[in-house]
């Protein structure tokens, strides 16, 4: 039987998964400036991390038909759940870490 953890501590242990959780976390935000705010991330790295957050079901990507097109992406609820142990760990990995 696989550990209920050993799937969400992959995840969160690739690359930008955490740092882009964190971005999303106040607000919505585009591409771009997802982007900005996690320099040095490439744009193809970013744009896969999204995919795969949002295929876990954590990320929420939302197309508006406008001209020009504009995307925005959101924690989902469950995304917004997980957000929630960030602050227990923190506090854990000064203590112990």
């Amino acid at each position: 039987m696989e550990c209920p953890l050993g799937k969400i501590i992959s995840v969160l242990g690739m690359k930008w998964n955490m740092p882009i959780l964190r971005e999303l976390h106040n607000s919505k935000a585009r591409f771009s400036l997802l982007h900005d705010s996690l320099k040095p991330i490439s744009s193809r790295t970013l744009s896969k991390r999204l995919k795969e957050l949002e295929k876990l079901k954590l990320v929420k990507r939302q197309e508006f038909r406008e001209i020009p097109p504009r995307v925005e992406y959101s924690l989902t609820v469950s995304g917004l759940e997980l957000i929630k142990c960030f602050d227990p760990l923190a506090k854990w990995a000064k203590k112990f870490g």
